[in-house]
């Protein structure tokens, strides 16, 4: 492999644009559920899950992880229910089975994040391309993937 070329590491500032078609869907703000409420106690103050990227227990918010909340009347829910399944971070769809997903406040949809992991500038799920985000949470101690957007220079 030494003879192999290889680039040598390098940084890349991303500039992403999405265009992103939401269906008629409540205001987010006023449509806290009882269903997504009683998951959110269950997952944080029940079950006292850490957030699951970095692991940290404070600041901790809930993530609709398989179907965006404001993608919900877009959804299949017989696909959902089969992406749910097949990633089942807290094992929930295992003892659910095939129960119907009828709300994205269903306790398999819900990833629980800290703030800086959840929403956090150049470093949220909701602000960096998956693959990145991915390839931060399995880093090697030590290794830089994402930077926090203040932290980078203009």
């Amino acid at each position: 492999m030494a003879d192999t070329p290889h680039t040598p590491a390098h940084e890349e500032l991303e500039s992403l644009r999405v265009d992103v078609e939401y269906p008629e869907h409540l205001a987010r703000a006023t449509a806290s559920t009882a269903e997504f409420d009683h998951n959110k106690s269950l997952l944080v103050k029940k079950r006292k899950t850490p957030c699951f990227k970095c692991g940290g227990k404070e600041h901790l918010e809930v993530h609709h992880f398989i179907i965006e909340w404001s993608e919900w009347n877009n959804a299949d829910p017989a696909k959902v229910l089969g992406l749910m399944h097949h990633f089942d971070i807290y094992g929930d769809a295992a003892l659910l089975g095939e129960k119907p997903v009828a709300t994205p406040d269903d306790l398999r949809n819900l990833m629980v994040l800290c703030v800086a992991c959840h929403r956090g500038a150049g470093l949220g799920i909701h602000q960096v391309p998956v693959p990145f985000w991915f390839a931060d949470l399995v880093k090697r101690d030590g290794a830089i993937v994402l930077k926090p957007a203040h932290a980078k220079e203009s």
